[in-house]
């Protein structure tokens, strides 16, 4: 009785679990992937003749439609709005809008972009049910509140042509976020999840002659969306390419082709996977497969083998092959030989059925010693994560936009691109194939949104095992031919468990040669990851004993001003065999053009919350080393100096000696022009052109570079600067364009600099009334206010270079004695005062954990000067000198001594000599800035300096910056960050001028140590203030900022701060320089620049 209860209680749940499952929608039942849907299998495209396929252009084909363009579209908040019959062809839709496929649905004004990184948008924060999208218990900011899963319906008609009358037809779709029904002819054709993936419908039964009608019905989100929550806008629609093609009765449908190569690595075996299918033929047909190098014609083909194919039954029929191939070239990401394989199938009567192409390279790739090897060398890999994005279209690319990203990778020295976080277009696979860059090519899986759920990760729920290891087939099926790819990825960030393993091993059952990367999962992985590791959990990685190389997936968070230390990092890959590189994240900032609000004229680079998207995690998808639009940027041109591949080391520099080392694994030196230039104080006195220098590989040489010693001149600094320019053209570049440089001081003796001559310029005199102070020389007037304890004013002839309005003192007349209040900001009085604070960078604020939000709380940004004394005494007819000692107090009560001398001298110089104590016992250790800000007036635009340049840089972000005479604007030192933040700075700078365009204004020149300098038409304060550059007002006034120390950049946004070397403690510092005025009669600023004063 009691077994019979038993058995009667299981099938009561079996049944209720039916029922269960039917009233499941296919979008919310994680065990429904697809319906229908063809497997997955390389991509190709079948072509009339070879010349045709040669041109890898899919509408040279006879056998290739596309479909992209117009489609009708309606578009809901809800799938119970949907219509419920469109996909009739007699439902008439021409009043829909249209829509341009593809395209994403949000960026063509339907809904909105969603950006949240980890959190998912359709559930209530981390209160998560997969594989439910619907639920409706949300905050009320929710946008889920007002947009609870639209669905786009899409239609559109067509016509098959005439010559594929007895062929088999598919429809192609490239990518559909994030679930799709189809319909053809109004005829339900299937269903399909895995947005990065295509997916592919025999439509054959279904067509006719003349117009058909083709329907699809996207969801926005559907249990596919858990698996896909990436670190990217969240977006929808047909986004990728949609097309038919049509295949012959018997068809090469799946092909892998791997290559075994000799010890020697000069011939190689051939191994052909092929799959064929029969749709109905008989008879046997011939398969011919060519070899042709890329770009050569099919004259110059070299056959591989002729192949009878026959007794191919409906299951289809699996052939191996392997072939001996003499005379190969090797492919690798320095040398990316690259040949066209084609498969010529032809019918029984003699005539070609079909062509297919894929691009092939001949390479290995072998694990050994914890390191990882291409064609017998350890590669060491230099790259960034990039996502695919295009500010005008969403995840929409385009191949002008993916030859971009591609040129600029190779020539910022990249060899490494980290497909993040899913299968890209696969247009981009070509392009690494032809350019050149290894490729980890990652699985659409991304769970990130379960990470406080660990008890219920996705990874380790058996249910969700079909959805991980369909994603990572399908992606490893479409792309296994590109030689570029050079480990599979199974994911991000998506937890660890049974999923995985079983991920691994069907990807290890396609592929054995590959490497398999997982960060989330080492142990079923070839290789261990890791992402913003410090240096001393590197270091230990690095000494491990552990057989598995390690790779950093993902480091130097480059949002913002930032990264800092990628030197660092890259010396410890250097360093340790074991650590074979990483991938800065990321490529390129993830911005979408949008109105700027209330002025429609204008536009800007948004980022999440713009739209009202709500949660959000606003900007923290602008992390790219180039902008949105791919603008060379500060931050590239510095990992472009220390990814490069020639190191360039001194010997004897004195006597030209330098050590020219060729860290490239496969090319000779031979492919560049080594030049340099001897300068002095930053202009070029002496240059040459060595030439091509035959080094190898791995080797390095000896290079005497025949500069002369030249006549010294007093107080000069000279420098040799080594340049290795591209010898020729190349894909990504042109001729002459630099790859490598290196700048070494030339330490000649030192000539003692020339005074600066006081004779003729008459004596200075002060008049001290009141709390002013003035003094007078022939040509200048200089004003010190006591109660502010600084320079208020400076005039030199009739110009007026500090102005400062006799409020910013004064403020509103009250009967109080403290004349300055806390409501004057720093930045009102014009001379120059202690600044310690910067806009806060993305690094400093690090998500509301980092430095900058303690110099908030602090209010560093008001700094208010309480003048404890107050001398001017006249030290000689041609010298005054003022003493000052201000405690600078912030209104949250942060205290900062400053001890001044200002020498102020009958020709107009001043010297400036500042002891700077902070308050080191109130818990703050580290500070921004320890400096002065000084304002200029209106029309002070030009400034040249000598120092290190011409970019931005920063103690921990200075390589390739070299030290020079450099000419700018006051508008071009801006750096367009998305959210404004400190930006401009020059570092170790001797000199720098700001002057009008008649010549005149001011020259600083540093001490004893170098300074710091920026100069910009905003204050710190500003730069905070504004989340976007259009909320920024350009100030009339030249903001300059001077500094004897500025705290490293880091990388916190998402990983370390800035290292220990680079700290800025709340320790005394000296800052001292001359403010001289300046009139370009006066004769070249270099010249001045050296002169000292006594």
């Amino acid at each position: 009785m009691n077994q019979l209860k038993y058995f009667i209680g299981i099938i009561s749940c079996m049944l209720l679990c039916k029922v269960s499952i039917a009233q499941q929608h296919d979008w919310e039942n994680e065990q429904v992937i697809g319906i229908n849907k063809e497997e997955g299998h390389a991509f190709y495209i079948p072509y009339g003749n070879a010349e045709q396929a040669l041109t890898n252009y899919p509408e040279a084909s006879p056998y290739y439609v596309s479909l992209n363009g117009t489609w009708k579209f309606n578009w809901v908040k809800h799938p119970d709005l949907a219509p419920s019959n469109f996909y009739n062809p007699d439902v008439d839709v021409s009043y829909w809008d249209n829509i341009k496929v593809p395209s994403n649905w949000e960026v063509e004004g339907y809904g909105i972009p969603n950006y949240t990184n980890s959190t998912y948008a359709f559930t209530n924060g981390f209160d998560v049910h997969p594989p439910l999208v619907m639920e409706d218990h949300y905050p009320k900011e929710y946008t889920k509140n007002d947009l609870p899963n639209p669905v786009g319906s899409y239609r559109r008609e067509f016509d098959v042509p005439e010559n594929w009358d007895g062929r088999e037809v598919f429809i192609h779709f490239g990518g559909v976020q994030s679930a799709m029904y189809v319909w053809v002819n109004g005829q339900k054709v299937g269903y399909s999840e895995g947005s990065m993936t295509p997916a592919e419908f025999n439509v054959t039964k279904y067509l006719k002659p003349g117009k058909n009608t083709l329907a699809v019905k996207v969801f926005r989100w559907s249990d596919g969306s858990y698996l896909e929550g990436q670190d990217y806008w969240l977006l929808s629609g047909i986004y990728r390419d949609v097309f038919l093609f049509s295949v012959p009765k018997t068809h090469l449908w799946d092909y892998f082709l791997q290559a075994d190569l000799s010890d020697d690595y000069k011939q190689a075996t051939l191994h052909s996977k092929l799959e064929f299918r029969n749709f109905g033929s008989k008879g046997t047909y011939q398969l011919e497969a060519l070899l042709v190098e890329k770009g050569a014609s099919i004259d110059k083909a070299k056959k591989l083998y002729n192949l009878p194919v026959n007794k191919v039954s409906k299951k289809g029929l699996s052939v191996d092959m392997k072939t001996n191939v003499d005379g190969i070239k090797l492919w690798s990401a320095e040398e990316p030989n690259l040949y066209d394989v084609l498969f010529v199938l032809k019918a029984p009567s003699g005539n070609i059925a079909e062509v297919i192409r894929t691009n092939f390279g001949f390479r290995d790739i072998e694990i050994k010693d914890q390191q990882l090897f291409v064609n017998g060398k350890s590669i060491y890999f230099k790259g960034a994560n990039r996502c695919e994005t295009n500010p005008y279209g969403g995840r929409v690319m385009n191949k002008e936009l993916m030859l971009k990203d591609i040129q600029l990778m190779k020539q910022m020295n990249m060899n490494t691109v980290r497909t993040s976080h899913y299968p890209n277009h696969p247009i981009w696979y070509e392009l690494c194939d032809e350019y050149g860059l290894y490729v980890v090519a990652e699985a659409n899986v991304e769970s990130h949104g379960m990470a406080r759920n660990p008890e219920d990760r996705l990874g380790n729920t058996i249910s969700w095992q079909k959805a991980h290891v369909d994603r990572n087939v399908r992606s490893v099926e479409r792309d296994k031919n590109h030689p570029s790819i050079i480990m599979w990825s199974m994911g991000n960030e998506a937890g660890s468990g049974q999923n995985f393993a079983a991920a691994y091993k069907a990807i290890k059952e396609i592929d054995q040669e590959r490497p398999v990367h997982y960060e989330g999962d080492s142990e079923n992985a070839d290789v261990e990851s890791g992402m913003y590791k410090t240096m001393g959990s590197l270091k230990r990685l690095g000494k491990s004993k552990d057989p598995k190389p390690f790779f950093l997936c993902e480091y130097a968070h480059a949002m913002g001003n930032g990264p800092g230390s990628v030197r660092e990092y890259c010396k410890m890959f250097e360093k340790y065999p074991r650590l074979i590189g990483g991938c800065i994240w990321d490529w390129v900032d993830q911005g979408i053009v949008r109105s700027v609000p209330g002025n429609p004229s204008e536009t800007y680079f948004a980022y999440g919350g713009d739209y009202g998207d709500r949660p959000t995690r606003w900007n923290f998808l602008m992390n790219g080393l180039t902008t949105s639009d791919r603008q060379v940027t500060s931050k590239m041109l510095h990992v472009k100096h220390v990814y490069q591949y020639i190191k360039i080391k001194p010997i004897d520099i004195l006597q030209g000696k330098i050590e020219v080392e060729n860290t490239y694994q496969f090319i000779n030196l031979n492919k560049f022009n080594l030049s340099w230039e001897l300068t002095c104080d930053g202009r070029a006195i002496q240059s040459g052109s060595i030439g091509q220098l035959d080094i190898k590989a791995g080797d390095k040489a000896e290079v005497a570079i025949p500069f002369t010693k030249p006549e010294l001149s007093a107080g000069a600094e000279y420098f040799l600067n080594i340049s290795f320019t591209l010898a020729n053209d190349e894909k990504w570049a042109h001729k002459g364009y630099e790859m490598a440089d290196e700048q070494f001081s030339v330490a000649y003796e030192k000539v003692p600099a020339e005074e600066m001559s006081l004779e003729g310029v008459g004596a200075i005199s002060f008049n001290d009334k009141d709390d002013v102070v003035t003094i007078n020389g022939k040509l200048f007037s200089v004003t010190f206010n006591k109660s502010v304890g600084v320079i208020t004013d400076y005039t030199y002839g009739a110009t007026e270079l500090i102005k400062t309005k006799p409020e910013a003192i004064y403020g509103v007349k009250q009967e109080s004695p403290v004349v300055y209040t806390d409501t004057i900001t720093q930045e009102e009085v014009a001379g120059p005062q202690l600044n310690l604070y910067r806009a806060p960078t993305d690094n400093d604020l690090s998500n509301g954990r980092g430095l900058g939000v303690s110099w908030l709380k602090l209010q560093l940004d008001r700094q208010l000067p309480y003048v404890h004394s107050f001398n001017v005494e006249q030290i000689s007819k041609q010298n005054v000198e003022v003493k000052t000692s201000v405690n600078y107090i912030t209104p949250a009560g942060y205290s900062t001594k400053t001890e001044t001398i200002y020498s102020v001298f009958a020709n107009g110089v001043i010297k400036v000599k500042a002891v700077v104590t902070p308050d080191a016992e109130n818990g703050l250790q580290i500070l921004p800035r320890i400096g002065h800000i000084l304002q200029m007036p209106k029309d002070f635009e030009m400034v040249e300096y000598f120092g290190a340049g011409p970019f931005e840089s920063y103690s921990d972000r200075i390589e390739g910056a070299f030290i020079g005479h450099y000419k700018s604007t006051v508008t071009d030192m801006v750096e367009h960050y998305a959210r404004p933040q400190e930006m401009g700075n020059r570092s170790e700078v001797r000199w720098f001028t700001v002057t009008n365009r008649d010549g005149v204004g001011l020259q600083f020149v540093a001490d004893s140590t170098y300074i710091n300098f920026s100069a910009l038409h905003y204050t710190p304060v500003d730069l905070h203030r504004a989340n976007y550059a259009y909320e920024l007002s350009q100030r009339n006034e030249t903001i300059i900022t001077i500094d004897a120390a500025h705290h490293g950049l880091g990388s916190a946004s998402c990983g370390p701060g800035a290292l220990r070397p680079y700290y800025l403690e709340t320790k005394p510092v000296e800052i001292s320089y001359e403010l001289r005025p300046f009139d370009v009669r006066m004769g070249e600023k270099e010249n001045l620049g050296r002169l000292k004063i006594q």
